[in-house]
């Protein structure tokens, strides 16, 4: 009686070992996956540089040209004819300045008529390559072949769902973000107002998923503070929901952290926008 008492207890203690191993190594790769996708977002934030420079990536050693100011660029790929959600997106114009060991995305840049909308002809072939640097290591999304491949990642267009149609003329609208559908946004006047590394440029998002090819919504979004709107972080909010209790964010000098979802609405709001008047006041990421 005595030796199956034992054995019971060995194989509890083993099972509860494994447990634990299991556990640690959940928590491993989760930190891992977060890691990552900080990663991705710096590398994003290296973008607004070399898409200054022109259209074609600087060759290594090659140095930036001082005459030449940094900008965000527009949400959208210039097109009057259509409406911004029937575009292609900003990311069509920075494949050129992605890592190519990761992907060779330079390619794909050329293939695009910029002249038709995103789905139409030869463009929604194009759509259904995915793109590693726009998804959230942890949390991919199935996505049928077939079918366009989504991005997790948006730019991020200041307070309000039309907020990417705000103009900077002066005086500077207090609504206004990083992201607008139809022109840049020169990096010297976010820095001027609220600063670069108090300003959010990107954020991974779980909700409503779009074709990293298709302007509008799909890849530029403004944070809806209106009645009755989603809540603006985690699990069903229209920010995160990836990661547990954590929200992943790419601010405009190429940083990136992620944040509790229970930060105050009034930072969130502040960090939206190019002239929140957060300041310095700002709480670090988690």
């Amino acid at each position: 009686m005595r030796r199956w008492v034992m054995a019971g207890m060995v194989v509890i203690v083993g099972l509860m070992g494994i447990g634990l191993l299991l556990v640690s190594v959940q928590r491993q790769r989760l930190k891992a996956d977060r890691l990552q996708c900080l990663f991705r977002f710096e590398q994003l934030g290296q973008f607004a540089t070399l898409y200054s420079q022109g259209t074609a990536a600087l060759k290594p050693g090659e140095r930036l040209d001082p005459n030449i100011p940094l900008a965000i660029p527009p949400g959208t790929v210039p097109n009057l004819v259509l409406p911004p959600d029937r575009r292609l997106s900003w990311v069509c114009d920075i494949l050129p300045f992605l890592d190519q060991k990761t992907q060779a995305t330079a390619d794909l840049h050329g293939r695009f008529d910029r002249t038709a909308a995103w789905d139409a002809g030869s463009n929604r072939d194009l759509a259904t390559t995915p793109l590693k640097l726009f998804l959230c290591p942890g949390a991919v999304p199935d996505v049928p072949a077939e079918q366009p491949a989504v991005t997790q990642f948006v730019g991020l267009a200041g307070l309000g769902r039309n907020a990417a149609t705000l103009t900077l003329t002066p005086p500077l609208p207090t609504r206004a973000g990083c992201f607008r559908y139809d022109a840049p946004t020169p990096l010297a006047l976010v820095r001027e107002h609220d600063g670069l590394g108090t300003t959010f440029l990107f954020a991974e998002t779980a909700d409503e998923l779009g074709p990293w090819v298709r302007g509008g919504f799909s890849t530029v979004r403004g944070l809806d503070d209106a009645t009755g709107a989603k809540p603006p972080l985690g699990r069903g909010g229209q920010f995160g929901g990836n990661y547990p209790a954590v929200v992943g964010f790419g601010r405009a000098d190429g940083s990136a952290e992620f944040y509790r979802v229970t930060m105050s609405d009034a930072v969130l709001k502040a960090m939206f926008t190019i002239a929140g008047g957060e300041g310095d006041g700002v709480p670090g990421g988690d």
